[in-house]
């Protein structure tokens, strides 16, 4: 699939691969082929409504087409309807069985659905057809277990030293190359593919400008002011804001909240922070930063109420469901609490926490595009710094009191930590007797793979792996003493730790 465009913030876009389809070429614009360009670079732009009247003329041509069904199968994907979105696909790939891009990109929707043994397949069948397919290697190797001999290691090594790569490849073959030697114990070796990979990524994060943005909600965004817009702002108790660094555990920590029945897990939501831009917009505030401290300073009362209906109505179109609570686990919406608690104050808001350099070294690992601060370690430190400070303020303004947990505890007694967050939300244990939900959820996150398998608690402390190469990171956390001392004050505030320190656990 191809890149996914810059998003700031880190907000999500969920934009799908569409290599493979056919680019628009100068020529005759009333052929199939000229339709089909034309949708695909609607679709590149996320510029769906134009997306579907160009499809349209390309159905009209050639609705049989593999390309038309293709195109039409990751428009599905788009807009979140996944499982039409296999079915197109695979009724494209029926007509052409060895096009790897179909291949691939039928694969990444059938990673969203967790199946990944089917994904895994087809990703071979797409490599052996294109062998130096980069981006199949880098989809591939999040839901493959490398073990040492397997054959697709050196094939990345090979793949690494072929002259004239572009940096989107480079970064495709380091990323999964990284990713297998961690695998597979040479961690002396994933190091340099993973600085490489990282070095070959577009840096575009301002960390000025995020730092004076949390400048401005310690300003502005007062406990006072939160007060004063509360009674305006849309009562409803339904929303449930997890919130955290990227690679935390928020994804872990929603799947073990929606078991419960009443609950539904709509994953990284970016509706908070539109309504935050359409009203920073409608204020005539010309750039919305992270936090919208201007717009919560500026806004009527009259106008919160519609904003957190507005928020409401975007969780409710996610499912036909009912639900008690509905989970919004952007990671970013940390900086947003403030918004949140002016437009709907009673929504809960869970933050997870997790070692500091467990933290930095996931992000590290991760070729994420819509996290942009993610491919330099003094990027990554900043972006903590940032993140510590919103969160600081957070306790001390928000109306109601956020539940802290750490990740290491949760893995540690997740039936506990379940039982303990279904209470805090009010729900009852006694779910035997509720139906379950019927519908599939999809997963787009980097953690799409973890969160399908057992709970492990391997992954606590993995930066013992790597310490001495991430000597940039302890430095600038200002040493191990440091770092130490915040994992404790984390220990203090989870209150998974209170609760079984209360419970004689």
């Amino acid at each position: 699939m191809t890149e996914k465009p810059q998003t700031p913030s880190g907000k999500p876009k969920s934009l799908p691969s569409i290599s493979g389809t056919v680019d628009l070429k100068p020529g005759r614009q009333d052929t199939l082929e000229a339709a089909l360009g034309r949708a695909t670079q609607l679709l590149k732009t996320r510029k769906l409504a134009d997306f579907k009247t160009e499809i349209a003329k390309a159905q009209k041509l050639g609705a049989h087409d593999p390309r038309t069904l293709h195109l039409l199968g990751l428009y599905e994907f788009e807009t979140r309807n996944t499982v039409a979105a296999a079915r197109l696909i695979k009724q494209a790939l029926s007509l052409d069985p060895k096009n790897a891009a179909m291949q691939h990109n039928l694969a990444a929707v059938l990673i969203s659905l967790g199946r990944f043994a089917d994904a895994e397949v087809l990703l071979l069948s797409a490599i052996a057809q294109k062998p130096d397919y980069a981006e199949a290697f880098h989809t591939l190797a999040p839901i493959r277990k490398f073990k040492p001999g397997d054959p697709l290691i050196p094939q990345m090594e090979a793949g690494l030293k072929k002259p004239n790569l572009s940096a989107v490849d480079v970064s495709f073959y380091a990323f999964a190359l990284a990713k297998a030697l961690d695998d597979i114990g040479a961690y002396e070796k994933a190091w340099p593919a993973l600085e490489r990979g990282n070095a070959a990524m577009p840096t575009l994060f301002k960390p000025d400008r995020e730092a004076e943005a949390v400048g401005d909600v310690e300003k502005l965004v007062t406990k006072e002011r939160l007060q004063a817009l509360a009674p305006y702002g849309h009562q409803s108790q339904a929303p449930v804001l997890v919130v955290g660094m990227p690679r935390s555990g928020t994804t872990l920590l929603e799947s073990v909240l929606a078991e419960h029945p009443q609950i539904y897990g709509a994953g990284e939501m970016t509706s908070l922070g539109g309504i935050g831009r359409m009203m920073s917009n409608r204020l005539g505030i010309s750039q919305s930063k992270i936090g919208f401290a201007q717009a919560i300073a500026q806004t009527e009362p009259k106008h919160v109420y519609a904003a957190g209906l507005g928020y409401l109505n975007s969780l409710r179109k996610e499912t036909d469901s009912w639900f008690d609570h509905c989970i919004d686990k952007l990671p970013d919406n940390s900086f947003a609490l403030g918004f949140a608690a002016a437009i709907v104050p009673n929504a809960k808001v869970i933050h997870i926490m997790r070692h500091p350099l467990d933290v930095m070294l996931s992000i590290y690992f991760q070729r994420f595009t819509t996290v942009q601060y993610g491919f330099d370690p003094k990027h990554i430190l900043s972006h903590w710094s940032s993140y510590q400070r919103a969160m600081a303020h957070w306790r001390r303004t928000l109306p109601h009191e956020m539940i802290e947990l750490r990740y290491e505890n949760l893995v540690q007694d997740t039936t506990f930590a379940q039982t303990y967050l279904w209470d805090r939300l009010g729900l009852t244990q006694q779910i035997d007797h509720v139906p379950a939900a019927t519908e599939i959820k999809q997963q787009r996150t980097a953690s799409r793979y973890q969160v399908k398998q057992p709970v492990y608690q391997s992954s606590k402390e993995k930066f013992r792996r790597y310490e001495t190469q991430m000597s940039a990171f302890i430095k600038g956390m200002g040493g191990m003493e440091a770092i130490e001392a915040e994992v404790a004050a984390q220990e203090v505030r989870c209150a998974l730790r209170q609760a079984a320190a209360q419970t004689g656990d």
